[in-house]
């Protein structure tokens, strides 16, 4: 591991998003990997609700087993992981897309690395006060198999501050690459700049309390919103062990994956314990309509500070 520079820490502030190369060594990426991948091999299909993945706005709707996810470990399908009378397409192990979002809760891999002191010096980098990790979460673009087309596994353009809504906004994502990404295998891209000049309009919140999932909702705020140029998107081909810093504001997306091998990703995200963080998220520790809020501190700063 490799920790900030100042200049890095300036490059944050400046574009919304920082990619470190060399950021986990070799070995800690390797036994990520095998770890995602042992899961993916023992998950037991058949008692699982068959819940998917989805990130276009109007399917993007939750359900108990999404929910009650936030300190488990739950596996979530592509959305074209079954036919029409919900058989699976693909081997389990290409079929699902996400498993999260407890994994620094459960798993003794992922919190080693979420926990690691270099994780917390960017946080301290980055002036939080009470860092809080909320989720964690190992994402999934499976392979272009050759089952009539590309597997439809594209991300579009949104913010984390959408999902994981503080006031005033904090989340913060670390995006840690276990598999080389390009262009060509859906690296990250993003519009740099963008977490300065875009306003959130949106957040992604309960419905009822959850008891109609979850859906967008407006967030009152009287700034103009410039339009989301594609052109402006600038990719971000990494290799494995590179951390990407991703700012709450700045937009982001990533493209469906075009070849014929994987691109794993562990990623996890922090807000200020100093913040505003409501009911209405999706996300709450324990999971519980009223707001769990028992998000595990990053570190301790009166106990750690130098």
């Amino acid at each position: 591991m490799v920790k900030l520079t100042q200049e890095q820490v300036d490059t944050f502030h400046r574009e919304g998003l920082l990619c470190v190369e060399n950021f986990l060594l070799s070995e800690q990426v390797q036994t990520l990997k095998q770890r995602a991948q042992d899961l993916l091999d023992n998950f037991d299909v058949s008692t699982h609700p068959k819940t998917q993945f989805r990130t276009n706005e109007n399917d993007h709707i939750g359900d108990q087993y999404f929910f009650d996810s936030a300190d488990k470990v739950s596996f979530f399908f592509d959305v074209d992981a079954f036919d029409e009378a919900g058989n699976l397409l693909w081997p389990k192990q290409r079929a699902i897309n996400k498993l999260g979002h407890g994994l620094h809760m459960h798993e003794p891999v992922f919190r080693e690395v979420t926990f690691d002191d270099l994780v917390k010096d960017v946080a301290r980098a980055l002036d939080f006060k009470d860092p809080r990790v909320l989720q964690s979460m190992c994402i999934f673009k499976q392979p272009d198999e050759v089952k009539g087309g590309e597997r439809d596994n594209a991300v579009p353009p949104h913010t984390d501050a959408w999902f994981l809504y503080t006031e005033p906004q904090s989340a913060l994502g670390f995006w840690f690459a276990l598999e080389d990404c390009d262009e060509q295998n859906g690296c990250l891209s993003y519009n740099p700049g963008s977490h300065k000049t875009f306003p959130i309009k949106k957040r992604f919140a309960k419905v009822d309390g959850g008891d109609k999932g979850c859906n967008f909702v407006d967030v009152p705020n009287d700034e103009p919103i410039p339009e989301d140029d594609p052109a402006a998107y600038k990719p971000v081909p990494c290799k494995a062990g590179s951390l990407v810093l991703i700012h709450n504001l700045v937009l982001h997306k990533s493209e469906k994956n075009r070849l014929s091998k994987s691109r794993y990703v562990y990623a996890f995200h922090v807000i200020d314990g100093v913040a505003k963080y409501d009911e209405k998220n999706w996300l709450q520790v324990p999971p519980c309509k009223e707001g769990g809020q028992e998000f595990s501190k990053l570190y301790e700063e009166t106990k750690e500070m130098p």
